[in-house]
């Protein structure tokens, strides 16, 4: 045992990745969490015989988890059962079309060829140039902290950029190659889930579509919260300290090293301190003027991801025109990306997203129901009253029902949950109640994002959405790696 002691605020799949990662390397490591239970955004919500996974539902990039747990010498099947997706999600659109994307290529490049001339062929060149960024970025990109600020001045590097389209939007590169406003909404939605829209994430980001249509999407059985358990099942095993129920409130410092950590029931010595907390909130709360590396202006300059209005519903009954993941797109498609990014408000007829995993998994429901959630994206600046926070979930739900020809919707909702803005604050400290971050803008990606470590604390790191390489399960489960190497360099 080396003795160093380092302490991890905040127990979600980052900060929990990361600590078994240092502790299996014989630091001496203590995780803070300010909730009752593990998991962050990952948390779960269990009622009634209905199991709810609160935040991340799309199970995407296997092989990140393959090759987090091999660190281990473990492997995923180690810790749950993953089953592939027949159906990746289903699209309904407000004219009454419905589309399904599934885990066949050719039928989805068939799909496409339905739909416009050749659009098939424009598929596979969109794939293909997808993979191509997309294992150039995992080489060259993915696992790098920036630590040295020429690391992007190799010449590998500087000729994988040259290609990377960082320089229009995904829209426009979409749009040149699809016409079909079906089809391009289909390759667009993804930007949502990486905090941004389709006019405002650089077109690099088509890697993504890679991720679904090539690697495919997953469902661990029991619900995404068995990743959670995982993690912490690899901490307890590599005997990190784990305590629930606690706030850190400051830190004290020796010279420009924090040494100990100071919650609202005790405080902890610390060599080296991860945060998994909000990035924004530990900054400005937390940390003392003198050693911010980002002020209260920059963390307001920045563009954030929406917010995410959240429904978690048990239902009596089966949901027969849905499948497992599924989207519902408004023909108001750029209007509402304005309504969440340029001007702030309640949306009219916002598209939004459900899951529905008892489809996949009956233990997460009682027999003959199921369990809902749904995410409509709102912009993290609406404020909402009681009487139009009851209008707008009022709303969702008819148009659920509508969508998937439900009459008398409330008679069969055994149970109901709300979950938005305030909520996120509360629970999360999440910077102005924003549910991923900051989006995934060009200014906002890579060597542009907030850094793994702290520029003006020695031994201070960060670990989650915020930092690199950004929102997701997997680009978490990278940002740990991030950390534990920048950490091991220090040592």
């Amino acid at each position: 045992m080396n003795g160093k002691k380092v302490v991890v605020v905040g127990g979600g799949i980052g900060g929990l990745a990361t600590a078994s990662l240092l502790a299996k390397d014989g630091y001496s490591v203590t995780l803070i969490e300010k909730n009752s239970t593990l998991g962050g955004r990952a948390r779960k919500l269990e009622t009634g015989g209905f199991t709810f996974d609160m935040g991340p539902s799309w199970y995407m990039m296997p092989e990140v988890f393959e090759n987090y747990f091999s660190l281990f010498g473990k492997k995923v099947s180690d810790f749950y059962k993953l089953k592939r997706l027949k159906t990746h999600y289903r699209v309904f659109f407000d004219d009454g079309k419905k589309i399904d994307i599934t885990s066949d290529i050719k039928k989805n490049l068939n799909l496409f060829a339905q739909f416009e001339e050749n659009g098939d062929k424009k598929l596979r060149e969109i794939l293909d140039e997808a993979k191509r960024v997309y294992n150039k970025s995992m080489e060259s990109l993915v696992f790098e902290s920036y630590k040295n600020p020429f690391s992007l001045v190799k010449k590998d590097v500087l000729l994988n950029l040259i290609s990377f389209d960082l320089f229009q939007s995904l829209h426009n590169y979409i749009k040149k190659r699809i016409k079909s406003p079906y089809l391009q909404k289909i390759l667009e939605f993804t930007t949502v889930f990486l905090g941004g829209s389709p006019f405002n994430t650089p077109a690099f980001y088509k890697l993504v579509a890679h991720a679904d249509f090539d690697l495919g999407i997953y469902y661990p059985v029991g619900g995404i919260y068995k990743v959670v358990n995982a993690l912490e099942s690899l901490a307890r095993s590599n005997n990190v300290r784990i305590i629930l129920n606690e706030s850190v409130v400051k830190v004290s410092f020796s010279g420009k090293s924090i040494k100990k950590v100071i919650t609202n029931r005790s405080s902890y010595d610390s060599d080296f301190v991860v945060v998994n907390a909000d990035y924004a909130f530990f900054e400005t709360n937390i940390l003392p003027k003198s050693f911010r590396t980002y002020d209260k202006d920059f963390w307001n300059d920045r563009v954030l991801s929406p917010s995410a209005f959240l429904l978690y519903l048990g239902f009596d009954g089966n949901i027969n025109k849905s499948s497992h993941h599924n989207l519902y797109f408004t023909s108001s498609w750029e209007r509402n990306f304005d309504e969440v990014y340029n001007d702030p408000r309640i949306p009219d007829n916002p598209s939004f997203y459900w899951h529905i995993p008892s489809k996949t998994d009956s233990s997460l429901a009682p027999k003959g129901c199921s369990s809902v959630m749904i995410l409509v994206p709102i912009s993290p600046k609406v404020s909402f009253s009681k009487s139009s926070l009851k209008n707008f979930s009022d709303r969702i739900i008819d148009t659920f029902a509508k969508i998937n020809n439900i009459s008398n919707i409330e008679s069969k909702i055994l149970f109901k949950k709300v979950f938005y803005s305030k909520d996120f604050i509360k629970d999360y400290n999440s910077f102005k109640g924003s549910a991923f971050g900051i989006a995934h803008t060009l200014s906002q990606t890579a060597i542009f994002r907030p850094k793994n470590f702290s520029k003006k604390v020695d031994n201070l790191f960060y670990v989650g959405h915020h930092t690199n390489p950004g929102i997701g399960m997997p680009p978490v489960i990278i940002s740990s790696q991030i950390v534990y190497n920048l950490i091991k360099n220090e040592h």
